[in-house]
């Protein structure tokens, strides 16, 4: 399979000068990221298209939304998905959270290499950020319904997550839940849920 790093329409203003930046991550990923057990072994089209793609549809939303958003964490982020994206083609700070040392180093060593100033790698335990409140992603470390459970108290927080499209039942008085339905491609189809706290 050849790797096509191809861009959906909705995501050429995000990538518009930063593709290059996009594509030296996707190096990286496909081979330290690999090699240091961050993600699994992937083909590169893959890695494109799950990984960057699915990640810009978070900085869509983010640079989209009402009010402007100056920091994001990324809760469990691993090999830095979707932070890192989001960090690249935005100026928005960006938390990448993950609770193993190794990730962290990782990661801290890869913020060097893209000379990004606006991201920053944490040692924390993503439960204990989430108590904070504040604005969250997640591309798998957590399921919307656990999204709904973590945050029921906290009127601070907004917290975008990949999902599988289906309906979550949640308090229409605690919660507002939106659905986004994207192409990361031209035949694949992506979810992400966003919810907001009242």
């Amino acid at each position: 399979m050849i790797f096509e790093p191809q861009v959906p329409d909705w995501g050429e203003k995000l990538t518009f000068n930063k593709l290059n930046e996009l594509i030296k991550y996707h190096t990286w990923l496909s081979t330290t990221g690999i090699k240091t057990g961050l993600i699994s072994p992937k083909n590169e089209q893959f890695i494109w298209d799950e990984f960057i793609i699915h990640s810009l549809y978070f900085a869509k939303i983010i640079t989209e939304m009402p009010n402007i958003v100056e920091e994001v964490s990324d809760l469990g982020t691993g090999g830095g998905i979707p932070g890192i994206p989001i960090g690249i083609t935005t100026d928005i700070k960006v938390n990448l959270v993950d609770i193993k040392e190794k990730r962290v180093f990782e990661l801290s060593r890869l913020l060097k290499i893209l000379d990004q100033k606006n991201m920053f790698s944490l040692q924390e335990d993503a439960e204990d950020h989430i108590k904070n409140g504040g604005f969250f992603v997640s591309r798998c470390y957590i399921s919307s319904e656990n999204v709904i459970n973590s945050i029921k108290k906290d009127k601070k927080t907004t917290y975008l997550v990949s999902s599988t499209g289906e309906n979550i039942e949640y308090d229409n008085n605690l919660f507002h839940v939106k659905h986004e339905k994207f192409k990361i491609n031209k035949n694949d189809i992506r979810h992400i849920d966003v919810i907001n706290v009242k």
